[in-house]
């Protein structure tokens, strides 16, 4: 199965009210998309605008996607992950509840069990968050 033909639940561990990211739409080998629906009713939303810990939730859930995906591909179970640093991250703008915005990652190094990404959260095809994050996948 392709990526996006999955439930995004089968790929990751997290569930409402936490969940973040509704599709996974492409993984590579080195990198993976994501796409969201803000709602208005998310958890992350104040005032109707999605908070910078919603982008950062989306691209560490655009991972846990990812490697989701790579495990059910080669027949293993979905393991949790987590998050252990956020570095450099950047917010141009808050995206408003009622809009889809995109994440892009690319898996920089893989040094023991911790792996380093950047991530980008996009809408109208302009970045409006980026960081770095480590992660235990």
């Amino acid at each position: 199965m392709r990526p996006e033909e999955y439930n995004i639940t089968e790929l990751i561990p997290q569930r409402p009210p936490m969940l973040m990211i509704d599709r996974l739409t492409f993984s590579g080998k080195n990198s993976a998309r994501g796409r969201l629906l803000i709602k208005s009713s998310n958890v992350l939303c104040h005032e109707g605008l999605f908070q910078e810990a919603g982008m950062m939730e989306f691209i560490g859930q655009t991972a846990a996607a990812h490697y989701g995906y790579l495990n059910l591909s080669e027949h293993q179970e979905v393991k949790p992950g987590f998050l252990i640093q956020i570095k450099n991250f950047s917010v141009r703008s808050l995206p408003a509840a009622d809009t889809e915005i995109f994440s892009e990652i690319t898996i920089e190094d893989e040094l023991l069990e911790y792996t380093c990404i950047t991530g980008k959260v996009l809408q109208n095809k302009g970045v409006i968050a980026e960081g770095e994050l480590i992660i235990l996948p």
